[in-house]
Order: C-alpha cells, then sequence, then structure tokens
C-alpha cells in the first residue's frame, strides 16, 4: 500500500486509543469524531479504519456502523500460540549475535522489572497500579522487540509485532499482575537474557516458550474469569510513545532494522 502520511497519522492515532483502551470492546467508531480530533478531512480516518478492519481490530455491523471487536477466547488463544510457534525460533537466532549495545538495554529492561518488584513488595497492595503496570508494559514490550530485531528475519518480525498488539489490545481490560506474575517474568526474562548473551540458543528457544505459554495460560485465566463475573471497570494501560514508534518503524523500514541487528555469531 502506497505511503500516505495523514492515513498513517490516523491509524496511529486510533492505534493508540485502542492500546490504551480508550476504545473498548463494542464502542462505535466515528470517522467525524476522530477527524475533528486529529484536525484532517475524513478520507484518511476511513481508510486508516479499513486497515483495522483488515487487521481484525475494527468490524463492520450491518445498520449499526464499524466498531471494536469484542475478542473470543479463541482470538487470544490463536494469537499466544502464534507467537509460542515463532518467538522461540526467532531468540534462538538472536542468540549470540547480539550487538553490545543491545545488551545493555536488555540488562536495563530486566532491571526495571526487578526494580517494581522491589517497589511492590514494599506497597499495602502488592498488585501493580496504573503507573507501574505501563512501566511493565513497556519493559515487556522493549525486552521482546530488541530480541527480535536482532533475530534479523524482517518478516518473521512483522508478524509477531501485530501478534504483540492484538494480544495488547484483545487483552483489555488486562488481569491484574501480582507480585507473583512480575517475579515469573523477570526470572524468565533474566535467564533469556543469559542464554542469548551465552549463544546457547537451545536453552533460549525453550525459556521463551515457557515465557510466553505461562503468559497465556495467565491471560486465558484472566478472560474465563472475567467472563464468569464481568467488572466493567477498565484502567487505561496505553504504551509510551516512543515504543508504539518502535513497532511504527519496524513495519515502515524493517529491511534497516534487519541489517543492522544482523551480526556474525560469536
Amino acid at each position: 500500500m502506497p505511503t500516505n502520511p495523514l492515513r498513517d497519522q490516523a491509524y496511529k492515532h486510533i492505534h493508540g486509543k485502542l492500546l490504551a483502551g480508550e476504545l473498548p470492546a463494542g464502542h462505535v467508531i466515528s470517522e467525524h469524531s476522530l477527524a475533528r480530533e486529529i484536525g484532517i478531512s475524513r478520507t484518511p480516518v476511513r481508510e486508516a479504519i479499513q486497515r483495522l478492519e483488515q487487521e481484525g481490530v475494527l468490524e463492520q455491523v450491518p445498520r449499526y456502523g464499524t466498531i471494536v471487536r469484542r475478542p473470543e477466547r479463541r482470538d487470544l488463544e490463536e494469537l499466544y500460540q502464534l507467537r509460542e510457534a515463532l518467538e522461540p525460533y526467532a531468540v534462538a537466532q538472536a542468540a549470540g549475535r547480539l550487538s553490545p549495545e543491545d545488551l545493555v538495554t536488555l540488562g536495563k529492561l530486566c532491571d526495571e522489572i526487578r526494580s517494581i518488584a522491589t517497589s511492590l513488595k514494599k506497597a499495602p497492595r502488592a498488585v501493580l497500579n496504573a503507573t507501574l503496570m505501563r512501566r511493565v508494559l513497556s519493559a515487556d514490550l522493549g525486552f521482546h522487540m530488541v530480541l527480535l530485531r536482532a533475530s534479523g528475519n524482517r518478516r518473521l518480525m512483522k508478524i509477531i509485532a501485530d501478534s504483540r498488539v492484538l494480544t495488547r489490545i484483545f487483552g483489555t481490560p488486562r488481569q491484574e499482575h501480582d507480585l507473583a506474575i512480575l517475579e515469573e517474568t523477570y526470572r524468565y526474562h533474566s535467564g533469556i537474557l543469559d542464554a542469548v548473551k551465552r549463544g546457547q540458543a537451545d536453552r533460549a528457544r525453550q525459556l521463551m516458550a515457557g515465557h510466553i505459554g505461562a503468559s497465556m495460560r495467565e491471560a486465558l485465566e484472566s478472560y474465563d474469569h472475567a467472563q464468569a463475573a464481568p467488572d466493567t471497570r477498565s484502567i487505561p494501560l496505553g504504551l509510551p510513545d516512543d515504543l508504539l514508534a518502535d513497532l511504527q518503524r519496524i513495519e515502515r523500514s524493517p529491511a534497516q532494522a534487519a541489517r543492522k541487528s544482523r551480526r556474525p555469531k560469536a
């Protein structure tokens, strides 16, 4: 599809609102309101909406309009299964070929998770609030994206990035992350970092598969609980602009990102 700056601007705006939980499942999408918010005409907004329909996030309902899809359990399950099949392969490809800068970044992202866990231990209630949850989501997404770039496979990067975004959108409202989940995430991330640093591809692959499998079980348990006891409350948990921009940069220039991350095996 040819580049269209206004359409891309509209897509980014709607995408951000979806990730932040500002457009919940069942919400009717208004071209007019979105165009007014962004300050552009309705045509690029309509094109951005069509793209999101193709991606399965929005859907047309006859005599009602375009709405945010209400995910089914199968949607979440399939997205995690896709990641479980692809990300372990990607991290194995990245093992032993990360740049020193990438390793430093991965270390900082692991430290961020550990720091939040330490803060949570001192809190009156060992459950993440909205601010801490944003920090966790940022550190988690950043960790995975660095590894994906280092894999050097641009098509794999695009597929997994799209599936992660859909998982985030369909996971709103999200399950509460308690200290146990946070410590489990840190153990997986630190183990994966150690494996890729040492060039241990098989160990990195196994740890990533275990990490995604655990995340899928937690997400599905949360979904089942929400279905059994619906709660209309949701916390907008958007991702920082820099990480959203990172996803969009990967989509726009995957070849450049792949070339930058391509390193000879140690």
